[in-house]
């Protein structure tokens, strides 16, 4: 029986929910999987490996905030995890976010280079694996990674550092992860693809895989409520200037009558931060509250600056509501008919005044796109045809 071992920061959150559909669908096949994780707990429903203990965390994370060395810790918990793996032999490894203090990369990638015989997957969910240090740059229209990354100027971002400095950062990632035999790259957007390969990872074979929702759960409401007033929605897992928390705030100075703005995913200081005009709610881990929300309003506005292919996006149209998004990143890519990418605060006040939206009914082409089955399904396939591969990836 074939071995897939997937490697991901948490066996929560977006990418954690990845990594558990994949296990369960790649188990189905008939595979032997375990999920590797570095912070967090994971559900006894799944065979886990723990990489490192708090304290590990803890250091790597002193290391990354004080000289930027983020991917430069956790020494002796990669070390044991390695012996783990080593154990396991497993066939293929699926790579998710490396970042997030848990994984000491010159160990880890010497691992990989030793062991050319493993098929290699790596799924790039943002940046950080050709920059220095920072996940996104779009915010800070920084083109550094293209050659060499010097003096960030997102270094106050995550991961957060007081030092400005990447020079060194960078030239160490790229000897890590280049020259790793039988390694492939997937991106969940096409605009992520085109950025790796201007980046030091172009020589690698780069494949994109759109992202997926549960559209038996994001689906539309049977009978829509007639309502007076039209809700503008706004949801993120962390609102920052970058996430457009700062646009809203002006928007609501803007909004004409008969608009309510609605923010999910607040802090405790955020909410204290926002006007009257302003309905705000903490982070919601009730899909089916955020459902409700999706299907009534009148429009999803993602004023974000900074992104790879926003899956709100996707869930707020499957439930009919149609979006309004800056044109950054991938988010072109999720737009269905009938929804719309802005380049400012000022275009999206002018499309509300001079264009009614209206529900999103989703084609069939577009449903599939959506819909997560068709993603990992696309994934499952690549394991097939990595494991019969005769020859080797290579740069």
């Amino acid at each position: 029986m074939e071995k897939i071992v997937f490697v991901n920061t948490v066996c929560y959150g977006s990418t954690g929910r990845i990594c558990k559909t994949l296990y369960t669908m790649a188990q189905q096949k008939g595979y032997s999987c375990y999920i590797a994780y570095g912070r967090g707990k994971a559900e006894t429903t799944y065979k886990t490996i723990k990489i490192g203990t708090i304290f590990d965390v803890l250091w790597h994370v002193a290391k990354a905030r004080f000289l930027g060395k983020n991917g430069f810790g956790s020494y002796f918990a990669t070390k044991r995890f390695i012996k783990k793996l080593e154990r396991l032999q497993p066939d293929i490894l699926h790579l998710h976010n490396l970042h997030g203090y848990y994984l000491n990369l010159p160990l880890f990638c010497a691992y990989l280079k030793r062991h050319p015989e493993i098929k290699k997957i790596w799924t790039l969910h943002d940046c950080w694996s050709f920059t220095g240090n920072c996940v996104h740059y779009n915010g800070h229209g920084c083109m550094q990674w293209q050659s060499q990354c010097r003096q960030c100027q997102h270094h106050d971002g995550y991961p957060k550092t007081i030092r400005k400095d990447m020079t060194r950062c960078f030239q160490k990632k790229k000897a890590c992860f280049t020259a790793i035999e039988n390694l492939i790259l997937i991106t969940p957007s096409d605009w992520l693809l085109q950025q790796v390969q201007a980046s030091f990872l172009q020589a690698y074979p780069i494949y994109t895989i759109h992202n997926g929702i549960d559209l038996q759960v994001f689906s539309p409401r049977k009978t829509v409520m007639d309502k007076k007033t039209k809700t503008i929605l706004g949801v993120a897992g962390k609102w920052t200037t970058a996430k457009g928390f700062d646009d809203f705030i002006t928007l609501a100075k803007y909004i004409p009558d008969g608009y309510q703005i609605v923010m999910i995913g607040l802090t405790k200081q955020q909410l204290h931060q926002l006007p009257s005009n302003i309905k705000g709610y903490k982070e919601t881990h009730d899909v089916k509250e955020l459902v409700s929300w999706y299907q009534q309003s009148y429009v999803f506005f993602n004023p974000t600056y900074e992104d790879t292919y926003p899956s709100v996006n996707l869930e707020a149209q499957a439930c009919g509501c149609p979006i309004v998004s800056y044109d950054v990143g991938g988010c072109k890519e999720t737009l269905c008919k009938g929804s719309y990418v802005v380049h400012n605060l000022n275009e999206f006040l002018k499309l509300l005044k001079e264009k009614p939206l209206q529900r999103i009914q989703l084609l069939p082409e577009e449903r599939a796109h959506l819909d997560k089955n068709r993603a990992f399904l696309d994934y499952i396939t690549l394991y097939e045809e990595r494991l019969h591969a005769d020859g080797k990836d290579t740069i």
